[in-house]
């Protein structure tokens, strides 16, 4: 475990670092609504009403977003993707996306399919896990922005989704999930780990 994890920040928290917190939380809410095929009426729906091509559209929108703020916040992105050893979790997903072909039953294309969830879990996991915890953690302790983060995750999902999590057990699920993903990536100090075991899922579960 870091001593990002163990102990809580060095020195109190600036005024500037607060103000930053208070404002990711709602920016981060607002562009988690973004991610590609959240809801049926997403932005895409503006271009076309083909689910396909709106797929597409959501995905676009949000890799040119996610390389905007790789370059917005710099430095951050560099620690949030810096390489290592833990880039070998990067074979599971790949391992994942060999077998997909297999088992693959949904309606939507498979290529159109690998492309949005992998761009869908970038998306998420760099707000959430990455620049989000960043945030929460500079004014927090380790466990505190691990806890916030988790909350967040599942109340994000309450609001978004509710015909899916509004009830005790898949609020909970949400909340642990939450959780244990940025104690990942609070261990790991990167997304790589994050980016590897959610995007499997998707891969493994299609």
């Amino acid at each position: 475990m870091t001593s990002a994890t163990r102990s809580g920040p060095r020195a109190k928290p600036s005024a500037g670092d607060v103000r930053i917190a208070a404002v990711a939380v709602p920016v981060w809410f607002g562009f988690f609504a973004l991610t590609p095929g959240l809801f049926a009426n997403g932005p895409g729906a503006l271009l076309s009403d083909d689910i396909d091509l709106r797929l597409i559209a959501e995905t676009v929108l949000v890799v040119v977003l996610t390389v905007a703020l790789t370059l917005v916040f710099r430095r951050e992105s560099r620690n949030l993707f810096a390489r290592g050893r833990m880039m070998w979790c990067f074979a599971l997903p790949a391992a994942a996306l060999v077998a997909l072909p297999f088992h693959y039953a949904l309606p939507r294309p498979l290529l159109l399919y690998v492309v949005w969830m992998a761009a869908s879990v970038l998306w998420q996991d760099y707000l959430t896990f990455g620049l989000l915890q960043t945030f929460l953690r500079r004014i927090l302790p380790g466990w505190g922005s691990v806890l916030g983060v988790g909350v967040l995750f599942m109340c994000v999902h309450l609001v978004y989704l509710p015909e899916r999590f509004f009830s005790p057990l898949p609020a909970l699920a949400m909340l642990i999930l939450g959780a244990v993903l940025a104690l990942l990536r609070s261990w790991t100090g990167t997304l790589h780990v994050v980016l590897a075991l959610h995007l499997s899922f998707y891969y493994l579960f299609a």
